[in-house]
């Protein structure tokens, strides 16, 4: 949605970074919708950062208009996109990570959702040894009273990345469905998952691929490359649980986040100083510029008092009584013989009837589906009466066509055929436009 260029305010002498708003190359009266909602997302975007001042989030100066072109001017930068650090030792990254969720602790702490976040937008400024991490490009954030997965554009797409967009954003929850702070979290974790990994999640060839993988594929569990230590499982269960696909169950605050990364820090040894941050992540005292002289995390917050140091003779009487314990239930164990692990709770809330299969239909951009047809017999199987994408649809083992339209008439339409059989969804992912327009769009 906009150029940005390095710049000079003539009135200090301070380099800034200046944002201006791209006119499509498109000619005629059908570049008037793109223009005006570039304009829109534009003036949103200073609107939001004219109220945000924190260390791990870029600092807006002003907003103008020149010869009737609105600029934003901000921070200038000089680092690189996290997504460079992928790979690296897991020591090396995770103070960067807790800086990430620093600050979008910050930025949920305001109301905001970010809605767009990805390697590019999370940058690591370099000052020699010292890393601070900015969050930057706040054009499609909302505040939480009117964020919704629908999102502002003349086409009805979602403009978000799709590789890093949670399954809410995606439209899991439905059309018109009220986005929050965890929406963030998915996306916060497939970037965590990423640097950790040195790879992400899912991968696709195209945007639909993509979609298809965050609604329905649990990812593999996260780990270091074959030339990179082992991560602890404390931390593969952490990004685990941001990548859970119900929100409900992904961790409820950013603050557990960075708790968790901390302590997982300081078990391996590494210092943690100044990596929690205090109160809701607020500037610290002395207006914004004691706030921008603070690059570095470890000047702008201080750790959290620690709890008073446990008696070595509590601490070995604890110890004992868990020995215990732990003999005991061996004990009960052996006497008692093997016993049935419980089953294990379904991950996938969708209860199929025995004997049949399931058909996982989802679409882009977002659908209805109209028809599924048993190729068979010519039968129409009974729909829902909400049979928006995406869709989880019992049926019997089969071969079945599966026809998907946008919810405004006369638009796009699509239809395949799709084999359900028992022991694994089939997965049924539609495009409802040509390709290489919903990849343009969505870029």
């Amino acid at each position: 949605m906009g150029i940005v260029y390095r710049a000079v305010d003539e009135r200090d002498g301070k380099t800034v970074a200046l944002k201006v708003i791209r006119e499509t190359e498109v000619a005629g009266d059908e570049s008037a919708p793109h223009v005006a909602e570039a304009r829109v997302r534009f003036t949103r975007e200073a609107e939001i950062l004219q109220g945000l001042l924190h260390a791990n989030v870029v600092t807006f100066h002003e907003i103008g208009e020149e010869d009737g072109t609105p600029y934003l001017a901000m921070e200038f930068l000089e680092g690189r996109p996290i997504g460079s650090y992928a790979g690296h030792p897991y020591t090396e990254t995770l103070p960067l990570l807790i800086q990430a969720a620093n600050g979008m602790e910050y930025l949920a702490s305001r109301g905001i959702v970010h809605r767009d976040l990805s390697p590019d937008n999370v940058f690591v400024v370099e000052s020699g040894s010292e890393k601070t991490v900015k969050l930057l490009d706040f054009g499609i954030a909302k505040l939480f009273e009117s964020a919704t997965s629908e999102s502002l554009t003349a086409t009805g797409f979602f403009l978000g990345k799709v590789a890093y967009g949670s399954p809410e954003q995606l439209g899991s929850l439905g059309q018109g469905a009220p986005l929050d702070w965890r929406s963030d979290v998915y996306s916060l974790g497939v970037i965590f998952y990423q640097v950790l990994a040195g790879r992400r999640p899912f991968e696709g060839r195209a945007p639909v691929e993509y979609i298809a993988a965050h609604l329905n594929l649990s990812p593999p569990p996260v780990a270091a490359p074959p030339d990179a230590p082992a991560l602890p499982m404390e931390l593969v269960r952490l990004i685990g649980q941001m990548l859970e696909k119900r929100r409900e169950a992904r961790p409820q605050s950013y603050r557990e986040i960075t708790e968790r990364l901390v302590a997982i820090l300081r078990s391996s040894g590494a210092g943690v100083a100044g990596l929690l941050p205090e109160g809701d992540g607020a500037a610290p005292p002395g207006g914004p510029a004691a706030a921008r002289a603070a690059t570095s995390p470890t000047q702008l917050v201080s750790e959290k008092p620690r709890s008073p140091a446990v008696p070595a003779r509590r601490v070995v009487g604890v110890l004992a009584a868990g020995a215990a314990l732990l003999g005991l239930l061996l004990w009960g164990a052996l006497r008692s013989g093997p016993r049935e692990a419980p089953p294990a709770r379904p991950a996938d809330p969708v209860h199929l009837p025995p004997a049949t299969a399931e058909l996982r239909i989802t679409s882009i951009p977002w659908g209805v589906v109209v028809s599924v047809v048993d190729v068979a017999t010519g039968k129409a199987v009974a729909l829902p009466a909400s049979a928006d994408t995406p869709l989880p649809l019992a049926v019997p083992p089969g071969r079945y066509r599966v026809t998907v339209v946008e919810p405004a008439p006369g638009t796009g339409r699509a239809e395949t055929d799709a084999e359900a059989a028992t022991g694994s969804p089939a997965l049924v992912a539609l495009t409802l436009r040509p390709l290489e327009e919903i990849v343009e769009t969505l870029r």
